[in-house]
């Protein structure tokens, strides 16, 4: 059953900027909150932005309870996370979601907000989209991130185009999209916080991370059965991947992606236009879309809606 869309954001609406992961500077905020401010939207940025707790905006409680006052909050219609950063794998068992209100809201971010990002859309049985953090719209390349987040949240657009993907296998597949950063996808499979993955399209990213985990990643995967499960297979950046082993490992990740797709009667595709590097196309986890894969091009098209319309 398709994941419950959200209304589409429209400008004039209240995007609340909340610390769920790590705190960004004040000048940053003001950077982000007079750019969407000047494309129409009000901002508004949660007080706990301001809290430090080591490189968090608060202690686990303090940001579960940040982000559910926003999520219970009408007069907020969508939520950006300020940043990535780390334990938010952690930060699951700090959130009650029986106290999350059903109705569906915007929830963006991506990198360790995968954790949050998934286990919502499960939870709750509602679309959530995996896109630029609000650091992202500082600075350069600030105008692109919202540009496409806009046609993507405020229901403008439902086929986009994978520039800049190449292609390992042609086909045409469809399903849920579903994905994030591949390590905390990885550590979610098996947990009350991810779906099965069987007729699913998964996408997934990351960075500065071992080549060698990267195997063991794939691995991983493979012998849970999700590769032999999934639809089709949408692989975006991995930037500024390591290789500091005393014995260098002999493969890189491009010749780990062929070894683990390859056999697979699956479209695939990698260098995608999402992740930590320039691009972050936004993706909404949970709609139905369909993945068409050709020779020299790519594209994603939203088979349910991903935002509601009125």
């Amino acid at each position: 059953m398709p994941f419950t869309p959200p209304a589409a954001l429209k400008p004039g609406d209240t995007i609340g900027i909340v610390g769920i992961t790590r705190w960004i500077a004040p000048d940053t905020l003001d950077q982000v909150k007079a750019l969407w401010e000047s494309n129409g939207y009000n901002v508004q940025i949660h007080e706990n932005n301001y809290s430090h707790h080591h490189e968090w905006a608060g202690d686990f409680k303090e940001r579960a309870a940040a982000f559910t006052q926003y999520w219970n909050d009408p007069k907020i219609n969508a939520i950006i996370a300020a940043r990535g950063g780390n334990r938010t794998l952690h930060l699951l068992d700090y959130i009650d979601f029986d106290a999350l209100n059903d109705t569906p809201k915007i929830i963006m971010g991506a990198s360790d907000l995968t954790a949050l990002l998934n286990a919502l859309s499960h939870k709750k049985n509602m679309t959530t989209f995996h896109g630029p953090v609000a650091s992202r719209y500082a600075g350069s390349g600030a105008q692109k991130h919202i540009d496409e987040t806009r046609n993507l949240l405020e229901g403008q657009q439902t086929t986009f185009d994978l520039y800049g993907a190449k292609t390992l296998n042609e086909g045409t597949a469809e399903g849920d999209l579903i994905g994030g950063n591949m390590c905390i996808f990885n550590y979610l499979l098996g947990t009350e916080y991810l779906p099965s993955l069987k007729g699913k399209i998964l996408f997934i990213e990351d960075e500065s991370e071992e080549v060698r985990n990267i195997d063991r990643m794939f691995l991983h995967l493979k012998r849970l059965g999700q590769l032999d499960d999934i639809a089709g297979l949408m692989i975006g950046g991995f930037s500024d991947v390591k290789n500091t082993g005393s014995v260098p490992f002999p493969y890189s990740a491009e010749d780990l992606f062929k070894e683990y797709t390859k056999g697979l009667d699956i479209p695939v595709i990698t260098n995608a236009p999402f992740g930590h590097g320039q691009h972050l196309m936004p993706l909404p986890v949970g709609t139905r879309a369909q993945l068409d894969v050709h020779k020299n091009s790519a594209s994603i098209k939203c088979l349910t809606p991903a935002v509601k319309l009125s």
